[in-house]
């Protein structure tokens, strides 16, 4: 099944509140790392933010699988806990069901996952960190970088991405929202990278404390 424990990059494929038709009206990446995740979902009709939000991911069960996602920062100020459960697909991908609050009504909802695997010429870590005073996250995986900070809780949002271009060898911002300015850029936070790296650690980035959230080879 593509929703699984190790690090890796899913792309939402559609998403249907039933019992209406599914559809994709963005474009949606979330970075899975141990126990943490990283959500940015950017409108495809006019390249705005629609969403982005990361915090705690907890395996509630196996059969199904059953995930919460707990929200530490979140773009629309929202701290309610998210559970889902997920099935196969004959394709493979991997298919999200559940309820969410849709305009103040519990409404059911499917959205269709693909785990995508970047090949490019990058190193093969992956992580995500947080800043010890809370507001700011920063991840990265195969070629893809975010950065997301929030001032304050429920306060104004700022996210980043980045994206490696294997052709020029640079990082390249693909998408930013907010005052960007404060969140450091991939290639600051790659030198974390190298070395005896566990969860639980401290680095520095940028003159700033984080701590490693989750940290693996990819």
């Amino acid at each position: 099944m593509p929703i699984k424990d190790t690090p890796q990059t899913l792309k939402r494929v559609s998403i249907r509140w039933l019992p209406e038709p599914a559809y994709e009206d963005s474009d949606t990446i979330a970075l899975n790392v141990g126990g943490y995740f990283m959500d940015l979902r950017v409108g495809t009709a006019d390249g705005s933010l629609q969403w982005s939000r990361c915090g705690e991911r907890k395996k509630l069960k196996e059969d199904p699988l059953t995930c919460q996602w707990t929200r530490i920062i979140d773009s629309l100020g929202s701290t309610d806990p998210d559970e889902a459960a997920f099935s196969e697909l004959p394709n493979g991908d991997s298919l999200e069901y559940g309820t969410f609050n849709k305009d103040g009504v519990p409404t059911s909802y499917e959205e269709v996952w693909r785990d995508v695997k970047a090949t490019v010429d990058s190193e093969n870590w992956a992580w995500i960190i947080q800043s010890v005073d809370g507001s700011t996250f920063l991840g990265k995986l195969d070629n893809i970088f975010l950065g997301m900070k929030q001032q304050v809780k429920g306060g104004s949002f700022a996210v980043r991405k980045e994206e490696y271009d294997g052709a020029s060898k640079e990082w390249k911002t693909t998408f930013a929202d907010g005052d960007t300015d404060t969140i450091p850029r991939a290639l600051d936070a790659l030198k974390i990278e190298g070395g005896e790296r566990v969860t639980g650690q401290t680095v520095v980035v940028n003159q700033g404390d984080y701590v490693i959230r989750g940290i693996a080879r990819s």
